[in-house]
């Protein structure tokens, strides 16, 4: 809380501020995806890094307290002992920044999601930028798993080359990392003003993930999370015991599974459990009763992998299926996701081992189809059923599974395995290509 004699942000004197205003404005409340809302906010996050909210934020700072120069000498003289009210606008215009962010690349992704027939995964995502919530409502389970499979991600990521500039602003150096292509100067203005120079660049490397943009990670990953904890619980059946203790937690409001006995305040609520033999008074705690102890603990244990592993599966399948099925021209036609990996490099591979525990070696299949990818005469689809029958599925599973006549596709295993071998497949492709 501040204190009532701090003297007050001076927020009509920061015109920037004017789009935290307009972001809240148009972010609240959004529940339902509209195509129309991604111009706007692209126009919003264009106006955001223009004015300086996607600087470092000791740069931020200063852009800030230089916008408000116009000030006052009394409201200087206030506001340089009271450096943490620009600290605290620099916060609010990042967290700003990272909402219309997020906002836009689930837009973009909501967009996808309705083309590919995924509309019941559309109202998971956070349309408003607020993955937070997203994560509260999914519970426990749910935000380990979305920090584990966020960790995941980021942690299979690709070395690409980029540049390292340090650019000198208002007696601050800051390091700004700028990526092959990218307008420095242009990027350096957008980030500090006019008024910042560049003092040096050298060349070094960034880590770039499978989705390389962090808005459309955060995006994807917390919808995928809150859509596949859902209905967990009933899933899994519960014993008597347990179920009754659950339906009294539900009159109090509580989550079902919550360890009260672990839980601080809510003694009237602790008190009514004891009563009912649930709890036991321990002194000035409460203990749980055994049975209902381990039933909680050991349901708790199941949901939390079995919302790990549904995250995981439900994250790369359909990436798997679409490098599977589409080769570089048709990726980069139209990629499955904004910032995904149009051809993605061993590291970014590593994260399809996952799926070898439910019988299907996608890190091995994607590293020899993309090897084959232009080489082999098949098309997407048809490489794609071959590889799979090659690797041991039958002919049915695979006609289903990617959509292609059964001849078709047994037809395709014939010319992968011609050219395995080096028969007539390799030597027509060879012929032709030295005819070119």
């Amino acid at each position: 809380m501040k204190s009532e004699n701090e003297p007050r942000i001076p927020y009509d004197a920061i015109p920037s501020l004017a789009h935290v205003q307009s972001a809240n404005a148009m972010l609240t409340g959004i529940n339902m995806f509209d195509t129309a809302r991604i111009v706007e906010l692209e126009g919003l996050k264009e106006k955001m890094e223009d004015s300086g909210f996607a600087s470092p934020f000791r740069g931020l700072v200063q852009r800030t307290m230089e916008e408000a120069g116009d000030l006052s000498e009394a409201e200087w003289s206030d506001l340089k002992k009271q450096n943490s009210y620009f600290r605290y606008i620099a916060n609010l215009k990042k967290y700003s920044m990272a909402r219309v962010n997020i906002a836009l690349d689930a837009h973009r992704i909501a967009r996808g999601f309705e083309k590919m027939g995924y509309g019941d995964v559309v109202g998971h995502l956070p349309l408003d930028g607020n993955h937070i919530r997203l994560l509260m409502d999914a519970g426990d389970d749910g935000v380990v798993a979305y920090r584990e499979l966020m960790d995941r991600v980021e942690l299979a990521a690709e070395k690409k080359g980029c540049f390292i500039a340090k650019v000198k602003f208002n007696g601050v150096t800051e390091t700004v990392q700028v990526a092959e292509g990218e307008n420095l100067e242009m990027k350096v203005s957008r980030m500090f003003g006019v008024n910042a120079e560049i003092v040096s660049t050298r060349p070094g490397f960034r880590n770039v993930p499978i989705l390389g943009a962090k808005g459309v990670r955060i995006a994807l990953v917390s919808a995928i999370v809150h859509y596949a904890t859902k209905g967990i619980s009933k899933e899994m059946g519960m014993g008597a015991e347990a179920a009754l203790y659950n339906s009294r937690l539900a009159e109090f409001g509580i989550r079902p599974d919550v360890r009260m006995d672990m839980v601080s305040g809510f003694e009237k609520e602790k008190a009514e459990l004891a009563k009912a033999g649930f709890l036991v008074r321990a002194g000035e705690k409460y203990a749980m009763k055994d049975s209902i102890k381990a039933e909680i603990m050991g349901r708790k244990r199941k949901r939390g992998e079995e919302a790990k592993r549904r995250s995981a599966l439900l994250l790369l399948s359909p990436m798997f299926k679409f490098y599977l099925m589409n080769n570089e021209e048709a990726r980069r036609k139209e990629n499955l996701y904004p910032s995904l990996a149009i051809t993605p490099g061993d590291r970014h591979l590593m994260l399809f081992s996952y799926m070898d525990s439910e019988g299907l070696p996608a890190r091995a299949l994607l590293k020899k189809k993309l090897g084959m990818e232009g080489k082999v005469p098949l098309a997407g689809k048809e490489l794609a059923s071959a590889l799979l029958m090659d690797g041991g599925k039958d002919a049915s599973w695979v006609s289903e599974y990617i959509g292609i006549e059964k001849g078709k596709a047994e037809g395709a295993l014939h010319v992968l395995r011609n050219f395995s071998q080096g028969k007539r497949g390799a030597e027509f492709v060879g012929r032709i290509r030295k005819k070119d």
